[in-house]
C-alpha cells in the first residue's frame, strides 16, 4: 500500500507529499509542531505525522481549497488556523468545488481528484491503488477555525513562524515564513504554476492583486531562499517570486500577452516568464 512520500527539507521540517497530488509540511519546535495544510485526506496523513513527532499539534492552512484542507478531519481536536478572508468563505469554496466536481460526497471528490490529477502528477503510480486509499467512511468537510492575520507570529517553542497575507489564488491565501531556516511555505500562492480564476469580461483585478502580492514577498526576499510549495515540486528557488512579479506587471502594462491553452486538467489564458507560469484567466 502506498504511503506519503516524506522529505526532510530542513532540521525538524518535513514535506509529506500526498502521492505527489499535493504537499503538506510539518514544522517541529521545542514545545509544539505545526502542520501546514492537510492535503485532500487520502491515505493516513495523521499516522505519518505522529510517526515524526509526538509534540502537541496545530494546523496552519495556506487557504481553504479542498485539496489543502480536505484532511482536517483526520485531526479531531487539533486547532486549525486560517486567515478570516478564507475561513469565512470556506463553505462557499467547498460548494464551488462540489459544483465543479458534481458531487457533495467528499470521498467522491477525493476519487475525482485522483482520477483527474493522478495521470498528470504521479503517472508512475497505480491509480487503482491510490483510489483504495480514499476513506471508506463519511468525512466531515467543515471544521472550527481560529483566525491568523497578516504579521501574526506563531511560537512553536524555540522556533517562530510568521504569517504573511498573500491574496490572489484566494482572498485569504497566507504564506508562512520560517526565517531561521530561510523557507517560505507558500501553498498555492507561488507554485511552478499559479491559477487565477477567470474574471467577468476578463477583468485583470486578480492579476493586479497577484502583482501586489509578489511585490510584497520580493520586498522580503532577504528572509527566505526557498519556497515550500503546494504542488509539482517540494521546494523552489525564491527567484520564481521575482518572475511572477515581473510577469504580472507585464500583463498589466501590456508588454506581455498570454494565449488560451488546454493543458492536462487546465484550460484558460496563460503567460510565462522565466520560472513562472500564470494562468490568469483560468476556466478549470
Amino acid at each position: 500500500m502506498y504511503r506519503h512520500e516524506i522529505t526532510e527539507i530542513a532540521p525538524h521540517t518535513w514535506c509529506l507529499s500526498e502521492f505527489r497530488l499535493v504537499n503538506a509540511f510539518l514544522i517541529e519546535g521545542e514545545e509544539k509542531a505545526a502542520l501546514v495544510d492537510t492535503g485532500c485526506g487520502i491515505g493516513d496523513l495523521a499516522g505519518e505525522v505522529r510517526a515524526l513527532t509526538d509534540k502537541p499539534l496545530i494546523i496552519l492552512l495556506t487557504h481553504t481549497h479542498f485539496d489543502h484542507d480536505g484532511g482536517v478531519f483526520e485531526f479531531p481536536g487539533v486547532p486549525v488556523y486560517v486567515n478570516p478572508l478564507d475561513g469565512e468563505r470556506a463553505e462557499e469554496d467547498h460548494k464551488n468545488m462540489e459544483k465543479f466536481m458534481g458531487t457533495t460526497d467528499y470521498n467522491k471528490m477525493r476519487s475525482f481528484y485522483i482520477q483527474s490529477r493522478g495521470p498528470i502528477r504521479c503517472p508512475d503510480l497505480d491509480q487503482e491503488e491510490l483510489l483504495k486509499l480514499v476513506p471508506n467512511h463519511p468525512t466531515e468537510g467543515s471544521y472550527p477555525w481560529h483566525p491568523v492575520n497578516d504579521g501574526d507570529v506563531i511560537d512553536l517553542g524555540g522556533r517562530t513562524i510568521k504569517a504573511i497575507l498573500t491574496p490572489g489564488h484566494t482572498p485569504g491565501s497566507t504564506c508562512f515564513l520560517d526565517a531561521e531556516n530561510h523557507i517560505l511555505f507558500s501553498g498555492d500562492c507561488a507554485n511552478i504554476s499559479i491559477i487565477l480564476e477567470r474574471q467577468p469580461e476578463n477583468d485583470m483585478r486578480l492579476v493586479d492583486i497577484c502583482n501586489h502580492t509578489m511585490t510584497k514577498l520580493w520586498n522580503q526576499e532577504s528572509s527566505f531562499e526557498r519556497l515550500a510549495v503546494g504542488h509539482d515540486a517540494v521546494t523552489l528557488d525564491k527567484q520564481i517570486v521575482r518572475d511572477y512579479r515581473d510577469l504580472s506587471a507585464g500583463l498589466l502594462d501590456g508588454s506581455i500577452t498570454g494565449k488560451y491553452e488546454e493543458t492536462g486538467f487546465r484550460k484558460g489564458d496563460v503567460a510565462r516568464l522565466g520560472m513562472a507560469e500564470l494562468w490568469y484567466q483560468c476556466d478549470a
